[in-house]
């Protein structure tokens, strides 16, 4: 009976040897992402492209879409938690990845940066901005920059033109409200996107190096310039400049005035162009503007988003081999709808049918003057506070003054807490 099994075990090891490597080796990578619906269909041909050059491996990509940074990172955090973590996630960077790499869940990447080259692809203030602790855990994928979306065609039927200060685009809100046009749209769900309206003011109001010390609670939240901006907010509010009862609108559903011309403008990414086009809506009525904040340098919003390797990963090689294809130029460069925001230098849109990417690309692939969006900087434990506060001056249950000292004791009691 012994020898019967022995035979079989070696009849057994030779068919295996014989069997196809895609059969006996192939390895599944899970790809998590926060990809919408026209974002998935843009990459379908470059899993295919990927799948094609390796057919040894099969990358399965699972998306949370249309909740920003406020749903994602609790999804991602719980199948860490649960053992089952992907292989490769995307991932914003700052205080939102900052957790997972202060516990220990992400691989640092320094090796992969030696054996692929890494450092030498990407502008050098995205690699920092993923770098922590002496570590770098992610590999840039976006460099993001965000400014004010304007309709052309309604900025031209009132005479309008792109503000140089502050007080010109309080002016603009006024014409257009008097005409019957809400200056701007915002999606209040989740609060991150009527944040953006926030920081702006904060970098007007304060200044960068007072809104660098904020963002990094080495100054009072209770100061002047904190109340000015929570009354700036407001004042938009009560003025009508924004498009009413937004609280609860999710931030992709705010584009719709902005579509169909009852608003003017949005604070949105340098990829609106491509958004909006997927929408639907015509690009050759869209231009863009950074905020005018009176300040020098005169800075926007910018941060990178990146790639990470989960500590958990079953296939790390695999899963870098993956990233290091993907943030190839050229694979990139043949893809480019997919990747018009991207870290990747060299990587060019097509400046006749992407004119405004094209012009993004001139200010983010540079050493950029930027602020990071508050939710990078600030811990979710603290993000919470900060957006109790906004809603509250937003729906006028807290008053400005009372909204720098609530934000202060917020900052005060976490810092105190984390020692």
């Amino acid at each position: 009976m012994s020898g019967i099994r022995t035979w079989w075990t070696g009849a057994a090891l030779a068919l295996l040897t014989a069997m196809p490597v895609a059969a006996q080796d192939k390895v599944e990578l899970r790809f998590f992402t926060n990809f919408d619906g026209a974002r998935v269909k843009l990459w379908e041909p470059i899993l295919a492209d990927f799948h094609a050059a390796h057919p040894d491996i099969t990358v399965k990509l699972e998306t949370v879409a249309g909740s920003g940074a406020a749903i994602y990172p609790d999804v991602l955090r719980t199948s860490m938690a649960a053992g089952d973590p992907p292989d490769v996630y995307f991932m914003w960077g700052g205080e939102i990845s900052g957790p997972f790499v202060d516990a220990g869940q992400v691989l640092e990447l320094t090796p992969y940066y030696e054996q692929y080259g890494w450092k030498d692809r990407f502008p050098a203030w995205t690699v920092e901005r993923v770098t922590r602790n002496g570590g770098v855990y992610g590999v840039p994928y976006n460099a993001r920059g965000m400014g004010f979306w304007y309709r052309t065609d309604i900025f031209d039927e009132h005479g309008l033109s792109v503000p140089e200060s502050y007080d010109e685009l309080e002016q603009i809100c006024t014409t257009l409200k008097d005409n019957g046009v809400h200056c701007a749209s915002f999606g209040g769900k989740f609060g991150w996107h009527p944040m953006r309206l926030l920081d702006y003011f904060i970098e007007t109001s304060c200044g960068p190096e007072v809104h660098n010390e904020l963002n990094q609670l080495t100054a009072s939240w209770n100061q002047p310039c904190v109340v000015e901006s929570y009354a700036l907010l407001r004042k938009w509010v009560d003025n009508e400049w924004l498009v009413p009862s937004f609280l609860n609108i999710s931030p992709s559903d705010a584009r719709m005035p902005v579509y169909l011309g009852s608003a003017a403008m949005i604070i949105e990414g340098d990829n609106f162009e491509i958004v909006a086009s997927g929408d639907g809506m015509t690009a050759e009525n869209l231009d863009f503007f950074l905020g005018p904040t009176g300040h020098e340098p005169q800075r926007f919003h910018g941060y990178p988003e990146q790639w990470m390797i989960p500590e958990g990963s079953e296939n790390p090689d695999t899963a870098a081999q993956f990233i290091d294809w993907i943030t190839t130029p050229d694979v990139q460069q043949k893809h480019v709808p997919a990747f018009t925001s991207t870290a990747v230098k060299g990587v060019e849109p097509d400046c006749e049918t992407l004119p405004h990417s094209c012009t993004w690309r001139q200010l983010i692939t540079v050493d950029a003057e930027t602020f990071p969006p508050t939710d990078q900087a600030f811990p979710k434990e603290l993000m919470d506070g900060f957006f109790e506060i906004q809603d509250g001056i937003i729906a006028g249950r807290i008053s400005p003054e009372e909204g720098a000292i609530m934000m202060d004791e917020r900052a005060e009691a976490w810092k105190s807490a984390k020692g």
